[in-house]
């Protein structure tokens, strides 16, 4: 339910995950609905066996597809800031470990997607 309640809040507040995707990326209101969208299907998707395997890999593939976006929000001390009423992307203003913090937290979560991805049956038939 992590990956859907993350999914979903990709739509309820899209100003937020714009204000995070990296600026090098052309179009961040097509990145949050694209990421948004695979984590909702991708979450929903964990919920039943016949496709958990899949999901899972998908899972997987995504959190390795937004490592680097992780990464430049530590680097470059991105911080989402409220700007009359919406969040807005300021770089170098982040304080504190936060951002770094989450670079070693993708680890467990990887594993434990891959677990679930080796774990899970292929459908037949």
């Amino acid at each position: 339910m992590l990956f859907t309640g993350a999914g979903i809040a990709h739509f309820a507040k899209p100003d937020f995950f714009e204000a995070i995707v990296p600026d090098w990326i052309p179009n961040a209101a097509l990145a949050n609905r694209l990421s948004g969208a695979a984590e909702l299907a991708f979450g929903l998707a964990m919920l039943h066996p016949r496709t958990r395997k899949l999901s899972a890999l998908g899972l997987f593939a995504l959190t390795i597809a937004v490592f680097p976006a992780n990464i430049d929000m530590a680097v470059n001390r991105v911080e989402p800031q409220v700007v009359e009423g919406q969040f807005s992307r300021r770089v170098g203003t982040a304080t504190g470990p936060l951002n770094w913090v989450r670079l070693p937290l993708q680890l467990p979560l990887l594993w434990w997607l891959w677990k679930e991805y080796r774990a899970a049956s292929v459908p037949t038939g």
